[in-house]
């Protein structure tokens, strides 16, 4: 990272807290009396079946996920980019409710509530204390999860204090460092969900959008070059307001901006970007930005005097007349 960035980026380290990580003891102990109350009620089948269908869940999104999103969101507004994890996260949810729905059915065909029979009611209740803490494990790695996420924008960007987005930002990144605060939990503190090589692009890339000389860079670069004449991205070189935005390095209203969001949609101009290698040319602008080394400023220096003005000097007295002598004292 350039020196110049860095210390433009330079951010306090966010801590966690101890309230914090008490707090989220108490939602997971609140938790496992709700599960073992349903337990007791359901029974160890049915209290057993969201956890069941989670794995199954989760092998199929892994597996078909990324080519179900491009089938089902091809011609939407949602970027190419993020079809693949939409897609995941939708065949995954699907295929979720449906395992749920065969095994509830299941537990409540061979124990029918109206019969007031309950299966197994005590074990029942274990059962529902310990999905109880699977399913309090799994929220707390979703909000760890986005609170990495939140780190890298923090750490890379110059977001505005004070604002919503920094405040919510921070709240994620303190989450996610108090949860790291237990005995056994310190690879939080550095855990990030994001494959390594989109980690470092997207860092990569912020770095860059933040850093006024390796954005002039990037944008001579002969691939970014052809992009820019795109006939789906030259209209955007030419908007005024983004132009400024880009300016002031605004990144939050640049992406929310309705013209990038077209953009973000069109899938001819998603697959060439993403048939290129964007961290190459990121490290191509970022070490030209560290090889030049910064010139100092000449400090200004005072105006050149102006010469001593001499006091005016006095007219030269006219020579005094000397009284004509007699010839008489000459001799």
């Amino acid at each position: 990272m350039p020196a110049a960035f860095a210390a433009i980026l330079a951010v306090t380290p966010v801590s966690g807290s101890k309230t914090v990580l008490c707090g989220c003891f108490l939602v997971m102990v609140v938790v496992m009396f709700i599960g073992a109350r349903h337990g007791y009620w359901r029974g160890p089948l049915r209290q057993l079946a969201p956890t069941v269908a989670l794995p199954f869940a989760i092998f199929g999104a892994w597996v078909f996920g990324a080519g179900f999103g491009h089938w089902v969101l091809h011609g939407s507004m949602v970027p190419w980019l993020m079809r693949g994890v939409c897609g995941m996260l939708l065949l995954g949810s699907l295929l979720w409710l449906g395992a749920f729905a065969v095994l509830w059915r299941l537990g409540r065909s061979r124990f029918p509530s109206h019969m007031g029979e309950v299966e197994n009611p005590v074990l029942g209740a274990v059962v529902g204390c310990w999905t109880g803490v699977l399913w309090s494990v799994v929220g707390f790695l979703l909000l760890a999860a986005a609170g990495s996420i939140a780190q890298i924008w923090l750490d890379n960007t110059r977001a505005t204090q004070g604002g919503s987005t920094h405040r919510v930002l921070t709240q994620l990144v303190v989450l996610k460092n108090s949860l790291a605060l237990c005995r056994g939990a310190g690879w939080l503190r550095t855990w990030n969900p994001l494959p390594t090589h989109t980690r470092r692009t997207l860092e990569k890339g912020l770095q860059v959008l933040n850093t006024p000389g390796a954005l002039i860079r990037l944008q001579r670069l002969q691939p970014i070059r052809a992009i820019a004449t795109d006939p789906a991205f030259y209209p955007l070189t030419q908007d005024p307001e983004i132009r400024e935005l880009v300016f002031k390095r605004d990144i939050e209203k640049l992406i929310t901006h309705p013209a990038v969001l077209r953009l973000l949609s069109d899938d001819a101009f998603q697959r060439q970007i993403a048939e290129m290698n964007l961290e190459s040319l990121f490290d191509e602008a970022l070490r030209a930005t560290a090889r030049e080394k910064p010139t100092a400023p000449i400090p200004p220096t005072a105006p050149a005097r102006p010469p001593a003005s001499t006091p005016p000097t006095a007219p030269a007295a006219p020579p005094t007349s000397t009284a004509p002598t007699s010839p008489a004292r000459n001799l």
